[in-house]
Parts: structure tokens; sequence; C-alpha cells
């Protein structure tokens, strides 16, 4: 029943992008991987996707914006709701049935995530909680790696062509014609913070202040996962 989609340019994460994905409870589930970089081998890749079920690979060219990307990989999804994974985060198994469940409780909702988020600092082995207000209830946005939506309000909504933002943008969008957006709780997802560039332009000690109930620890899986 859930699409997942997932736009990457660097070829070391493949295994995360397909452990994220294979490693998912929810059977109803397809991977739409949209790679971004005329230097990767989309060979590899294709053999990768053979060891699992329902998975699409195609290359775009790499001047195309990831919003651009975005836009495709919906299009090329066969499934009523849209989650998008990011390819540097982590998505526990329950993660996909916890996004189905919300949909199914929650009918107004056309958009699901997490206001709440769980941030791992690769370097410094912590584990710390971004918390929100609110958890399990309406909110007017959601962590850009736990966005999910509902297919049908595509045609209305478009990730706008940007180079950064376009999750934020997407989300204003939504709420400014009517469409209300869910947050579940904090658990089964982690944003890996590690040796990449992020999307967010905070350095690692500002953003490791703003965390609450920090851990120090190696196995963030076992703290963070939580079955619905």
């Amino acid at each position: 029943m859930i699409s997942v989609i997932t736009c990457t340019n660097r070829p070391h994460m493949m295994k995360q992008v397909f452990e994220n994905y294979s490693g998912q409870s929810l059977k109803e589930k397809e991977l739409v991987l949209i790679l971004n970089n005329d230097a990767m081998d989309i060979k590899q890749w294709l053999r990768e996707a053979k060891k699992h079920p329902n998975v699409s690979v195609y290359q775009l060219p790499e001047h195309l914006s990831v919003s651009e990307c975005k836009n495709f990989a919906v299009k090329q999804s066969n499934y009523r709701y849209i989650a998008k994974f990011d390819d540097d985060d982590y998505y526990a198994p329950p993660y996909l049935n916890v996004v189905y469940e919300a949909f199914n409780k929650q009918k107004k909702a056309a958009i699901v995530g997490k206001s709440s988020i769980y941030v791992y600092f690769e370097k410094e082995c912590c584990l710390g909680l971004l918390a929100s207000e609110t958890e399990n209830g309406f909110v007017h946005r959601v962590a850009d790696s736990t966005l999910a939506f509902k297919k049908d309000i595509f045609p209305n909504i478009r990730f706008t062509n940007m180079k950064v933002g376009s999750d934020k943008r997407f989300q204003m969008d939504a709420r400014a014609k009517g469409f209300a957006i869910y947050s579940t709780d904090h658990y089964n997802h982690v944003a890996i913070r590690g040796g990449d560039a992020h999307t967010w332009h905070m350095k690692d000690d500002q953003l490791m202040k703003m965390c609450i109930e920090k851990r120090y620890t190696r196995d963030f899986p076992s703290i963070i996962t939580m079955s619905s």
C-alpha cells in the first residue's frame, strides 16, 4: 500500500538505501529509486535491486534538482501512499506500518510524519531527541526526512524546483490548500549525523545542544524501535 521514494547522488549509500527498504515489516510496498548523479553506475544498483521485491531504479541527469527527481519518482509510483526515505537516515522495521496506521485512523490527514525526531551523532556515538510540543496530533509541519503523503494530493501540490527547502515548501503549500498534517510519535526513525554534508545548515554541537534525553550508545536501533 505504500510507495517509498528515495533520491540519491551518493554511490556509497547503496547499502543503507536497500537495508532501510527491505527491512520494513510492511509487506505491500515498493521502492522507486532515483539516481541523480551521472557518474553513478546504474547497472550496479539494478543488480542489487533484483535481490529485493518491487524495486524500480531510474537515473536522471544530475543537472536536475532533487525536487524534479522527487516529482518524477511520484509519477512512477503505483500505490496510494508515498513515503520519502532519505538515503542517509535510519528507518526501523515498523516505520511504514506506523505510517499506514496513521493514514488509516486519521482520515483527515493528507500528510503524515514526525514533528519530534531522534538524532544520532556518529562521531560522539550519542543519541538525542529533538522534541516538539505535539506528537500523535495535527501539526503545522513534520521533519523532512519523515514526509509521507496521499498520492491523490499530488495533482494539486508538487515539489517546487529549488535547491533546498522543497519538503518544507511542499508542506506549506499543502496547508495553504487546506490539507492537514499529522504527526506520529518519535520512534522508528533516526536522523543520522555523520561525515557527509547535510541539508541542515547547523553544526553538530549546536544541534546536540537542542536535543534532550541524550544517551551514549552504539546500538541506537534497540532504543528507538517501537512496534505499532
